[in-house]
């Protein structure tokens, strides 16, 4: 008999490992099914011992050990991978048995398929990540070249992309000449795709490069040498689930442990990695770009201020005439209209009192969105940083006024403004209640491409699925790309408007109220270096990361409730550790949402104790590393 430690993999409170014994020997890092209480979990066992050798344990125990059933069907984790969930325990406040659930693929964490069978891969020297700041055409051939030299040395290629969208793009663009080679993962892909695609990946016969999503990113290969995170300033690597990892930092870590390549590659990449190249702990693949060429112009549009009494108009006169001529022209039209907010406005006040509707969970304001059952139309309050949707109210809840004002562009009325002034030309409206599916999404981009002119009015979400350039693009408030509350943000507009060139053969048109700043400037002219410069500075003089590290923590609750809490949390990091305390904006009086920054200066000795610290803080605390926004 033998005494079998496991750790269940599940989110949830879980305990770290629990105890079994056992007729059958099980090696470390095997994946089985444990009873747990009145279910079956899947497990990972991290210790086996004869029953011998534990007599004195299990003596002195005060509870009795369940049999462990026979699994006669076990799969094995590669050792790099259970070394690297390990490493991350020390940068994620959460234990290995949850780490490991949320990198596992959904079907091994959910017993539907065995986790590939392969050998541990090591390899025999580590190299540091290398960079490559390029457009996409020239990032891809970089990507090709370098795939057909692992293959030379029998070596398969992990590229990874941030969604699933753009799966099918990397194919077309990688796979010529290989395409018996090709494996793709995503979820999109059928029950018998993904039956294919596991059997694919088992079959060691000959290298592959395999095409995967995040939730994909961990599938591992003995002959896997190197892998490719495209688009690595895509936010869709950050998982949405605790404890929200960042597959990039993941794979960082997966790579160093197991001595594999690790390229990073984007048009404009995170900030923090370009300082890590600047440092040398990052290199550089190829040439590194100062300033990048795009075939497409950025012209700015700057709208005149209203007069009083004059009617509002969502297009300036000089952007209603680019689009008449691209849109009326000989050849093919296609405009695109990006949208920063969805729905038909980004907030609702009420003229007489001045109220905001806001979310109870966020303190953010509501958009308003508007949807149709059948025939009837309904309008919704919905929160993009919560997600709450309530109905929208007809009446103000401080003044019982009715006189509700919408403000704000979203891109229901972007959609309503283009059908009113094109109402000979297709108008398709691409965002979260159009595209509800990857099928559905593929075919309203499908009628966009096909008609001869056409508009097609989207949000960040209608960027991967632009697969064929458009003769113009227009931002149609800047203003209102530029309100999103991220310490990033600057990083994140120039990468959206870095996009809109690529997928513009002519005019990205980029309406202004406010003027022209430093970021338009810098896309105008593609000058990378000059914005890296800036943004580092000024990263620097705030001790943003990479110069800190931000520990977010966040609660609901009474004035009473969270005054409880921030003693929770101060008796648990301890007193020298330094909180800064504050409110969501407009919270409610019973539902407070109230923060806790811890804020960590790069190379501090104290980083591992605090994060083994706050495991120990009750659940309904949200716990986030580097998040995107902090209020």
């Amino acid at each position: 008999m033998f005494v079998i430690e496991v750790i269940p993999l599940k989110r949830g409170a879980i305990p770290e490992s629990l105890t079994y014994y056992s007729a059958t020997a099980y090696e470390i890092g095997v994946l089985i099914q444990i009873p747990v209480r009145s279910q079956e979990l899947l497990g990972l066992v991290v210790g086996t011992q004869p029953v011998s050798l534990a007599k004195t344990a299990l003596k002195t125990a005060v509870f009795s050990l369940r049999k462990l059933p026979l699994n006669t069907q076990t799969s094995h984790i590669p050792q790099g991978m259970v070394r690297t969930v390990e490493k991350l325990t020390t940068w994620y406040p959460s234990k290995v048995g949850t780490i490991l659930y949320n990198l596992l693929p959904p079907q091994v964490r959910d017993g539907q398929y065995h986790y590939p069978r392969t050998k541990s891969y090591q390899g025999v020297q580590g190299v540091p990540p290398e960079l490559i700041t390029d457009t996409t055409e020239n990032r891809f051939i970089a990507y090709k070249t370098l795939i057909r030299e692992t293959f030379a040395h029998r070596g398969s290629v992990l590229f990874v992309v941030p969604t699933a969208a753009e799966v099918s793009q990397a194919r077309t663009l990688l796979e010529k000449g290989i395409e018996h080679r090709v494996v793709t993962f995503c979820s999109t892909h059928t029950k018998k795709e993904l039956e294919r695609a596991y059997h694919a990946f088992e079959d060691l016969s000959a290298a592959k490069v395999c095409i995967v999503t995040p939730a994909y990113a961990f599938l591992d290969r003995q002959d896997m040498t190197t892998i490719i995170v495209e688009a690595s300033g895509s936010p869709y690597y950050v998982q949405k689930n605790r404890p929200y990892i960042d597959i990039r930092e993941a794979l960082t870590m997966f790579a160093q442990t197991t001595k594999r390549a690790l390229i990073f590659g984007d048009t404009l990449p995170r900030t923090e990695d370009e300082q890590r190249r600047r440092m040398e702990m990052f290199g550089t693949h190829n040439e590194h770009s100062a300033r990048l060429d795009f075939t497409s112009t950025l012209v700015v549009a700057e709208q005149p201020k209203k007069e009083s009494g004059e009617a509002f108009s969502l297009l300036t006169n000089s952007v209603s005439d680019t689009l008449a001529r691209t849109l009326t022209g000989l050849g093919p039209g296609h405009v695109f209209l990006y949208g920063a907010r969805k729905g038909l406005a980004t907030l609702v006040t009420c003229f007489d009192c001045g109220h905001i509707f806001r979310c109870p969970d966020s303190g953010a304001p509501y958009s308003l969105l508007r949807t149709h059952r059948g025939e009837v139309e309904e309008r919704w309050f919905i929160s993009s940083t919560s997600g709450k949707k309530i109905r929208a109210d007809d009446t103000c809840p401080g003044c019982g006024g009715w006189r509700l004002s919408p403000r704000g562009i979203g891109v229901q009325q972007i959609y309503d403004y283009a059908r009113e002034h094109y109402p000979k030309v297709d108008t398709i409206l691409f965002d979260h209640t159009t595209a509800t599916t990857h099928k559905k999404a593929l075919a309203l981009m499908k009628q966009f491409y096909d008609a001869k002119r056409a508009i097609l009015i989207g949000t960040h979400m209608a960027l991967p699925y632009l697969t064929k350039p458009v003769e113009v693009s227009c931002v149609v408030s800047y203003e209102a790309m530029r309100a999103t509350p991220t310490w990033r943000i600057d990083e994140h507009t120039l990468r959206t408007l870095f996009l809109l060139r690529e997928k513009t053969t002519r005019d990205v048109v980029v309406q202004v109220r406010t003027g022209p700043d430093d970021v338009l400037s810098f896309a105008e002219r593609g000058l990378i270096e000059q914005f890296y410069d800036s943004e580092i500075a000024t990263r620097k003089a705030l001790l943003y990361p990479p110069f800190a590290t931000f520990i977010l923590l966040s609660w609901v609750g009474s004035k009473e409730q969270i005054k409880t809490v921030e003693e929770v949390i101060i008796s648990a990091v301890g007193k020298d550790v330094q909180v800064q305390f504050y409110n969501a904006p407009q919270g409610e009086e019973g539902q407070i949402l109230r923060y806790g920054l811890i804020r960590l200066e790069a190379g501090g000795a104290e980083k591992n104790t605090l994060i083994q610290s706050l495991t120990h803080l009750p659940p309904y605390i949200k716990i986030e590393i580097n998040p995107e926004r902090i209020v």
